[in-house]
């Protein structure tokens, strides 16, 4: 099984508007802030499974961003960085409105480095 793949390991909802609003925020943060806010959430949150499974989710976008950032920038010079950062913001917002109606939301073709 290769490490890109397209489907959620786990397809999991939730009713609890904490969890709900928590996940949302994690998504928005990390446009910003990368794969940290995967990371703080999954710290702070260990008791909500929804949190945690979206968190593992933004952890693995944030992975596979900075790996795309690294590579992208060797071999296209700084030229891929703005479409980048675009389809960072763009997936963010996705997540945030996914996870605000309690949907599980996993990113297509992400490095898949924490099950």
């Amino acid at each position: 099984m290769s490490m890109l793949e397209s489907t959620p390991a786990v397809s999991m909802t939730t009713d609890s508007t904490d969890a709900k609003n928590t996940a949302m925020v994690m998504w928005l943060m990390s446009s910003v802030m990368g794969v940290m806010a995967g990371l703080l959430f999954a710290f702070m949150q260990r008791s909500e499974p929804y949190v945690q499974a979206q968190a593992r989710e933004c952890i693995n976008w944030g992975i596979t961003v900075l790996v795309v950032l690294i590579i992208g920038s060797i071999v296209f010079s700084t030229s891929i960085v703005p479409f980048i950062a675009i389809a960072n913001v763009l997936f963010a917002l996705m997540g945030a409105i996914a996870t605000s109606m309690g949907l599980s939301f996993s990113i297509p073709l992400k490095l898949r480095m924490l099950k």
